[in-house]
């Protein structure tokens, strides 16, 4: 390999041009992948060793692009298994498979972190893949092999609403509902329900398989995504009725403003 590189740059140099040399790939750093603050909670607790594992693949060469299909393909042959053979050893299989889907989805961003390589599309892929294919298909396939789909639709339809009313909140108030001034007024509530995620619930999952319940997990699911749902859209309209408190209507901008900036005359 070596030899071969010589001879090329040889044969550039020969022809007038500039050499061309393979660029070296950054070193793996553990202190920038680890993810301190990190919503989910079990990926957390397991962040000093999933943080080995992501430079042990990255030394592979694999980037964190690669990780986050891989990861997707094996969680989605777990749902697979579950739905053809609907029996106690598919379950089995499902769970490990979904565990290691669910390591992926930690490392991948992990690589990122700690190899500073990353890709204009990687975080809206590892959404596209989770949120809008993976959860819904798992939801489905659940109530489908419980005899229960209806309740497989309502976690489906819980989750994309709370997570849509979230986002549609944090552009509308400016901040997300969680740095409001009111939300640190009811802390303790606060990290409760920040400690609940998709992500956290999907490493719960693999338990409830493995014990042949998985018709207690989506209703679990069920009901708390609803409960979520109507108690922090509440909290919203109960933010947004207190900033209003604040605010006076400017009849010539014709918009709300902050009572606080003083009328210009001119």
């Amino acid at each position: 390999m070596k030899k071969r590189q010589e001879r090329k740059t040889k044969e550039a140099i020969v022809k007038g041009k500039e050499p061309e040399f393979k660029t070296k790939r950054p070193e793996f750093s553990l202190e920038k992948c680890r993810y301190e603050n990190n919503p989910v909670y079990f990926s957390r607790l397991i962040d000093p060793y999933t943080s080995h594992l992501a430079k042990f693949f990255y030394n592979l060469r694999f980037t964190g692009d690669m990780i986050t299909i891989i990861g997707f393909l094996i969680g989605i042959l777990g749902i697979v298994i579950m739905f053809y053979f609907q029996n106690y050893f598919a379950l089995i299989l499902a769970a490990i498979l979904i565990t290691i889907k669910n390591i992926g989805d930690t490392i991948d961003g992990k690589i990122t972190r700690g190899s500073g390589i990353k890709s204009t599309y990687g975080g809206f892929t590892d959404i596209v893949f989770d949120w809008l294919i993976f959860m819904p298909l798992l939801y489905l396939t659940l109530g489908h092999i419980t005899g229960h789909i209806y309740i497989g639709f309502l976690c489906i339809i819980g989750y994309m609403s709370r997570e849509f009313a979230r986002r549609k909140f944090q552009i509308k108030y400016g901040i997300k509902v969680t740095e409001t001034r009111e939300s640190e007024k009811i802390s303790r509530i606060k990290s409760l329900v920040t400690k609940y995620d998709q992500a956290n619930a999907q490493w719960l999952l693999p338990f409830f398989l493995l014990i042949n319940q998985p018709l207690i997990f989506i209703y679990a699911i069920a009901i708390i995504e609803y409960a979520l749902f109507f108690g922090e859209l509440g909290f919203d309209y109960y933010c947004f009725f207190q900033k209003q408190k604040n605010m006076r209507w400017d009849s010539e901008k014709k918009e709300w403003v902050d009572k606080s900036k003083k009328v210009k005359y001119y």
